[in-house]
């Protein structure tokens, strides 16, 4: 997500919320489809990142669309773009509705693994602006954050910023983080940690973020996880006391009983696409379903609710008490104090920096 393209002003959401308050109605009129898609199109294999998270989503989301639609969904946790492509190339496409990275859809974009977005069957009145795409919706942000074991490090006592999260002097543990950069934003972290302010990040000095993780914490004191659900397990076991993870994952975890916290601030909010691979056997059900999404405000509610995400689903922003959408991460309250992700940075620089991460973590 580009600073041009984050909306934090409320107001002009609920105004267009309060515009589209039949947009679930926008479903029904898609039934008319050829007979020979009909049968096609009963199911949608929709794949995501698992956990906590798939849970959240097959309540908020995928069981009330199989309801009104009468379309079965299927819900994997192996999303991958190298299986995405690999399907695709094969003529083998066992999915319809795939999650990836922002960076990762321009990717997909440019090597043309993509079906082009139907906006007769997606009704774009719920989308904010920043979301709607030719080959996908943008459609949920996230904050990339600090998290700790509050067993271990009380939160009086827990890191304000990334300059503290990674002082070895003040934590003695390992902090975890993660192993790939598509989704993750240690690289930022690092540079934060530095001192370098939110409007000078981009373009990401890469050597520089790396001698500061060699440096603090040191190459020793990190642990690398591979799954959005693993550092939950890691600070949960005691394996690590601080570990970088999402708002979302922290907050279930909570909800679990886990005493875990984290600070949305001196987060980095980024975002998630929703695609359907060239060839899916079911794409407009993944288009109604992707409708549903966009525009039903219950559903979106709740899924705003569950999760403490930002939906792209703007009639959903009317639906949710002052408390709750205080915790998105989009809420206005946040303004200046997080930093937002450079989707197109990272979609010209994915590639070679992923390579350079990896050789410094083997050097």
């Amino acid at each position: 997500m580009t600073d041009s393209s984050l909306h934090f002003d409320r107001r002009k959401l609920l105004k267009a919320a309060a515009l589209t308050p039949f947009a679930g109605l926008a479903l029904s009129g898609c039934g008319a489809k050829p007979a020979d898609s009909a049968a096609a199109n009963k199911t949608v294999t929709v794949t995501s990142y698992g956990g906590s998270y798939n849970d959240q989503l097959t309540q908020t989301i995928l069981d009330p669309f199989s309801k009104q639609s009468g379309i079965q969904t299927t819900l994997l946790a192996n999303t991958s773009l190298a299986a995405l492509k690999a399907q695709v190339q094969s003529g083998d496409v066992q999915w319809d509705l795939v999650e990836i990275t922002a960076p990762e859809y321009e990717t997909a974009v440019a090597e043309g693994l993509l079906e082009p977005f139907d906006y007769d069957i997606i009704s774009d009145k719920g989308l904010p602006g920043y979301a709607k795409a030719e080959y996908g919706i943008k459609y949920l942000s996230f904050l990339f954050v600090m998290a700790w074991d509050q067993k271990a490090i009380p939160d009086a006592q827990a890191p304000k910023d990334w300059a503290q999260f990674f002082d070895q002097g003040k934590y003695d543990t390992k902090r975890s983080v993660y192993n790939q950069l598509s989704d993750s934003s240690v690289l930022e972290a690092a540079l934060l940690a530095d001192g370098v302010p939110f409007d000078q990040i981009y373009p990401l000095d890469v050597d520089r973020a790396l001698r500061v993780l060699g440096h603090h914490p040191g190459k020793d004191r990190l642990l690398y996880h591979a799954a959005n659900q693993e550092p939950i397990q890691q600070l949960t076991s005691g394996e690590v006391s601080l570990s970088t993870s999402f708002n979302n994952r922290i907050n279930a975890a909570r909800n679990d009983g886990a005493k875990l916290n984290f600070s949305a601030e001196n987060a980095v909010l980024a975002g998630d696409y929703f695609v359907v691979p060239k060839g899916a056997k079911n794409k407009e059900a993944a288009f109604k379903l992707m409708n549903f999404m966009s525009n039903d405000a219950e559903a979106g509610a709740a899924f705003d609710t569950v999760t403490n995400l930002t939906l792209a689903n703007t009639p959903a922003l009317s639906k949710l008490p002052k408390e709750v959408a205080d915790t998105l991460p989009t809420s206005p309250s946040l303004a200046g104090k997080i930093l937002v992700r450079d989707d197109k940075w990272w979609s010209e620089n994915l590639k070679k920096t992923e390579q350079q991460f990896k050789l410094w973590q083997a050097s």
